[in-house]
């Protein structure tokens, strides 16, 4: 069961890569007729769609890569749907409305959650502070993002300076579009520094996706022959003989 549950939240959070990888290509494809679509260059966007990916190839790594027992990926799994129960509770809070039409069927399933973790060798382990914060929703990761990048052989340091630049541009901090002028950037047409900006985060981007590919090889064993020796390639796979 909890191999079954690993390749179905590898299979949603691997296609959910794709489809920022997509908007991505999209959002960055200039060659069409500018009397059919004005050509708009965004790095901006970019960045946050490529910190976006790089975020959603950490939860598929917690999930369904790291190697861990499956008594510590049960756990992170129930830890998880706690979070996502409290997370919908809060948002829909600010609009006056509860996340469930039936208040006792959501209580009796975060009880449920709560007795599997209290249960869960691995849970009991933790911290009394870490283990209320689980309980109560408040944690989705147990890993931070740098130790994620770690575990799967990443450069911490290198994830640090990407994701704060990244960031600074989701958020529209100061680092973000201070000196816009300067650098001619961020504003809708091609300069040399907006293709630059753009460029470095689509390698960002191919990096993760490449990484995520290879990772699902581990659990799909059978694509790698379906692929061929051009599409191996790509991915840094080498064909079987």
């Amino acid at each position: 069961m909890s191999e079954e549950d690993r390749v179905f939240w590898a299979s949603v959070l691997f296609t959910r890569m794709c489809v920022i990888a997509l908007s991505l290509e999209r959002l960055n494809t200039h060659n069409i007729p500018e009397k059919f679509i004005p050509d708009n260059w965004d790095y901006a966007s970019t960045f946050s769609l490529t910190r976006n990916l790089m975020e959603c190839f950490h939860t598929l790594f917690y999930l369904c890569f790291d190697d861990i027992s499956d008594e510590e990926r049960s756990m992170r799994k129930q830890v998880f749907n706690l979070h996502d129960i409290f997370s919908r509770e809060d948002m829909f809070s600010f609009i006056g409305q509860d996340s469930s039409n039936n208040f006792e069927v959501k209580q009796e399933m975060i009880e449920q959650i709560r007795n599997k973790l209290t249960m869960n060798s691995h849970f009991q382990s933790f911290p009394e502070n870490l283990k209320k914060e689980c309980l109560k929703g408040k944690k989705a990761l147990l890993l931070s993002r740098e130790q994620i990048e770690e575990k799967s052989g990443r450069d911490k340091q290198l994830f640090k300076f990407l994701y704060k630049w990244f960031s600074s541009n989701t958020h529209t901090y100061p680092l973000g579009f201070y000196r816009m002028i300067d650098f001619d950037r961020g504003i809708g047409v091609k300069t040399e520094v907006e293709e630059l900006y753009a460029a470095s985060a689509i390698d960002v981007a191919e990096n993760y996706l490449v990484a995520a590919i290879q990772r699902m090889f581990e659990i799909y064993s059978d694509i790698p022959d379906k692929l061929s020796p051009q599409e191996l390639q790509l991915v840094g796979c080498t064909a079987k003989k």
